[in-house]
């Protein structure tokens, strides 16, 4: 566990230095703008997703990927990326967000965000996913705690998800799918042994592309380490001889099921073997069933509408990039700063440039401030009795949240 735990605190290091920054500031438009519109019923919007997500994965969207730029709607700026990821969350049509907003309005910034800021917000979100959440050193540690006997070298896991979808792109036979019945994208997802989403591949319509097809194209080894190993089921089989022969890859890279061959019946151990890998696989579809409870949108109860595939793909992995940050904030058991939790004041917005906005947090106390201020006087005091202390340079903490956690090894067990 300490390997581990020196490794996830690299990782906190490195790029998760959000946890630490305060509330990107915003200045108006111009000083004649319509007065802002309180956005109706906003706390029960905060309420419900506090309760689905918690505080710091919205304190991620709001801060990384919402802020910076104004749009449009007389309502705060934080208020609208709220509603954005409220309608992302329940599925709700247009019609079913006018309680909160008219449909027009809300399409104009739905428009913005998804469309107008679609190839910078799919790119940093790769980007997060590919690099937030595990590394190297992570994946082959966890997976020897973690994983079954049988399997201590499996890193990774993928599998394709198909989604009931309509847009205007295709026809409804063109996104057959056979295994939904339904019109559908399908998207191949890959995690890590921890269940955190690595790698999305573009959603393709379901008739034409199959996993193994999929896969080939996805170029997976420009997205992998030599080290890991990918376990996929069956129906990627066919596909990895030719995978490998194209690139540095090596069946060594894969595990799957071993097929029965034709006339003869498996041997006990083969047996024994594939029921174990069975069952280590369906971690995938806790993945994509916690998809579905936290973000209803991905539920397949029904049909996702979008105009192009390109913006379900950015929404889905906008959702399990959020999920990631979810998982991630228990595993280590992050601590929630009141700056993580300040978008659930009433009224509270991005501050102005001009310090027009005061950033007061929370009301604190004279009693507890005595209190903090005669602990902090009894740890100086302690501190200067100390007549040596040894500080290694290359461990020193440089931010509070890269240092102030230990990995919980049973949630790492209970995830899968």
């Amino acid at each position: 566990m300490e390997a581990i735990n020196k490794h996830f605190k690299s990782l906190l290091h490195d790029h998760w230095q959000f946890l630490d920054e305060e509330w990107p500031t915003m200045e108006p438009l111009n000083n004649h703008r319509t007065s802002i519109k309180d956005v109706p019923h906003i706390n029960d919007i905060k309420s419900k997703l506090m309760k689905r997500l918690g505080a710091i994965p919205i304190f991620f969207f709001l801060v990384v990927l919402w802020s910076g730029v104004h749009y449009p709607g007389p309502y705060r700026e934080l208020d609208k990326g709220l509603l954005v990821l409220y309608h992302l969350m329940t599925g709700k049509s247009m019609e079913e967000m006018e309680p909160h907003i008219p449909k027009s309005s809300f399409y104009v910034i739905y428009a913005a965000f998804y469309k107008a800021q679609q190839k910078i917000l799919a790119k940093t979100i790769a980007k997060c996913l590919a690099t937030m959440f595990s590394t190297i050193h992570i994946r082959l540690h966890c997976a020897k705690l973690v994983n079954p006997e049988l399997f201590p070298h499996v890193t990774l896991h993928l599998d394709g998800h198909d989604t009931r979808l309509s847009c205007e792109e295709k026809t409804s036979a063109e996104m057959y799918s056979y295994k939904l019945k339904k019109a559908g994208v399908r998207t191949q997802v890959c995690t890590d042994c921890n269940g955190m989403t690595l790698l999305v591949s573009k959603s393709l319509p379901c008739k034409d592309n199959n996993d193994g097809t999929m896969l080939l194209g996805m170029k997976i080894h420009k997205h992998i380490h030599a080290m890991d190993c990918i376990a996929v089921d069956g129906g990627y089989t066919q596909y990895i001889t030719k995978l490998v022969e194209d690139n540095e890859m090596t069946k060594g890279n894969f595990c799957y099921p071993i097929r029965k061959p034709r006339g003869k019946e498996l041997t006990k151990e083969e047996a024994n073997y594939n029921s174990i890998f069975g069952s280590f696989r369906s971690q995938m579809e806790a993945v994509f069933g916690d998809l579905g409870i936290i973000f209803e949108k991905h539920n397949n109860r029904k049909p996702v509408l979008v105009s192009k595939i390109e913006t379900y793909n950015l929404q889905l992995q906008l959702c399990l990039l959020l999920m990631n940050i979810k998982k991630m904030v228990a595993l280590l058991g992050i601590e929630v700063d009141p700056m993580h939790k300040a978008w659930l004041r009433d009224g509270f917005d991005y501050p102005c440039k001009n310090g027009a906005m005061e950033q007061n947090l929370e009301y604190i106390p004279v009693a507890e401030m005595l209190g903090d201020m005669e602990s902090m006087t009894k740890l100086q005091e302690d501190f200067l009795k100390m007549s040596t202390m040894e500080v290694d340079e290359e461990e020193a903490p440089t931010r509070k949240h890269a240092a102030t956690f230990a990995v919980d090894a049973a949630l790492l067990k209970r995830n899968k």
